[in-house]
């Protein structure tokens, strides 16, 4: 068995350990794998950074494992740290992979509190699709640790294989609106302003781009602008992988925080055409627990891109957990978690248990300025919750009871008349007894007067 990490695990996959979506070894460093030692022969600077299993021996053969190393090599903080990476567990038999998870934080509520944003490229109208998405501690005394940015980025379409690369990055101060969508560069994403520099860094030589590109870089990050993110982490490529950054100098809350301004993704092979934006905006992360009544043919992920759908949520605001997924014991019923994120996650839980409640929502909870919902978009699901008395159970009850029966208990059996019905649990009334007894003649006679006045009132024979 071997150990990597990468980039975070993605819930809503089939198959979440495969490289094609954690990728291959971390390897920060750029080692050469065909010159490492074998596993556990060499000291850990041998290998690449998240080669754990050459570096301290494979798990084979092993039900239980328990070790402590010294790792150099191995960062939880700076530019090369693991967090924010993903750990996979490979199975000997081909180097399948088998188990996988992403490395996160462990801190005391008491100690700091974890800040999360996102900038979401969701307007139809954009240029690209996918997410930034960035994390922070922030401690009881004010101070605050490293940002860890993960960036998903493709052009739009579901089809859309394009590939560009050496974009560079940046925060600017203004959100951005409609300007997002601007077919023209000279008038796209032109609210955003001026690149954030809260700190006035260069300003004694503005125009001198060369001396200040001369200045800022990986290496000194406190020399760049805090919007300059490019010039700190790289450039992106958009529409190839993901990419996991480690920033320094990336405050999201407090005066120089970065967050309701825009992130800016200029132009291709490191142009300054503003290509594509997005508002930088709280990230909640609601979790709950769903029980779902299975449809024909039924799967999480259809069900999940259904709601969607309606919702007008992208993947990223609303997905699901597909490794808590467990079935009822007749198979009728299916329970698993989902997270709503982004900064309407509470709205959308609300939307969501109304729309699984009652089938329909016709208006979209995300929404974009300036951007119309689409006419035709789907407003409907057949899913609905499972539990309680279900409307056809309720009619197979009542079928072959005229309403006079059903509300006087004629008709019945008289054992069903004595044992007075029961009550269902969702307060519905099913059983074999009378809805109305002689002791609610007064509610009988208002009912008959009302059915009389519309004209429904049955004919007994």
């Amino acid at each position: 068995m071997k150990v990597q990490e990468q980039v975070p695990v993605e819930d809503e996959l089939e198959f979440p350990c495969e490289a094609s979506t954690t990728l291959g070894h971390y390897n920060p460093l750029n080692m050469t794998p065909s010159e490492s030692p074998p596993p556990a022969k060499g000291t850990n600077d041998l290998y690449e950074a998240g080669d754990l299993a050459g570096k301290y021996g494979t798990l084979e053969g092993r039900t239980w494992y328990k070790g402590h190393f010294n790792d150099t090599n191995l960062q939880l903080f700076g530019s090369t740290s693991i967090m924010g990476r993903s750990v996979v567990i490979h199975k000997k038999d081909k180097n399948a992979r088998w188990f996988c998870g992403s490395i996160g934080w462990g801190y005391s509520p008491a100690e700091a509190r974890q800040v999360s944003a996102i900038a979401s490229f969701h307007n139809p109208q954009g240029y690209a699709w996918g997410y930034v998405r960035m994390r922070q501690l922030i401690y009881m005394d004010g101070s605050f640790g490293e940002t860890f940015l993960e960036v998903n980025l493709r052009h739009p379409g579901s089809n859309n294989r394009n590939l560009t690369r050496r974009h560079n990055w940046s925060v600017y101060v203004n959100p951005v609106g409609v300007d997002a969508g601007v077919k023209f560069f000279q008038s796209r994403c032109v609210a955003a302003g001026y690149r954030w520099n809260p700190y006035l860094i260069h300003l004694a030589f503005p125009n001198d781009r060369d001396f200040y590109e001369r200045e800022c870089g990986p290496s000194v990050p406190l020399r760049c602008d805090v919007g300059d993110l490019s010039g700190r982490l790289g450039t992106i490529d958009v529409g190839d992988k993901r990419y996991v950054f480690v920033d320094r100098n990336l405050p999201l809350s407090g005066p120089h925080g970065i967050m309701n301004r825009a992130i800016i993704i200029h132009k291709e092979n490191a142009g300054v055409e503003r290509f594509a934006c997005a508002n930088i905006e709280p990230d909640d992360d609601i979790i709950k627990w769903v029980i779902i009544r299975k449809t024909p043919k039924f799967t999480v992920t259809t069900f999940m891109s259904d709601m969607r759908d309606v919702l007008g949520a992208p993947e990223w605001y609303l997905a699901a957990d597909l490794s808590t997924t467990s079935f009822s014991a007749d198979q009728q019923c299916v329970t698993f978690v989902i997270h709503f994120m982004g900064p309407k996650a509470g709205r959308l839980e609300l939307d969501f248990s109304k729309l699984v409640a009652g089938g329909i929502m016709d208006n979209p909870t995300i929404t974009i300025r300036g951007v119309y919902p689409d006419p035709k978009r789907k407003k409907k699901v057949p899913y609905r919750t499972c539990g309680g008395l279900e409307e056809e159970d309720i009619l197979k009850e009542l079928e072959g009871n005229n309403w006079w029966e059903v509300l006087t208990g004629d008709g019945e059996e008289e054992g069903g008349r004595q044992g007075g019905g029961q009550r269902g649990g969702q307060g519905g009334y099913y059983g074999t007894g009378p809805l109305l007894t002689p002791n609610s003649s007064l509610l009988l006679g208002l009912l008959l007067l009302l059915l009389s006045s519309l004209h429904l009132l049955p004919s007994r024979t």
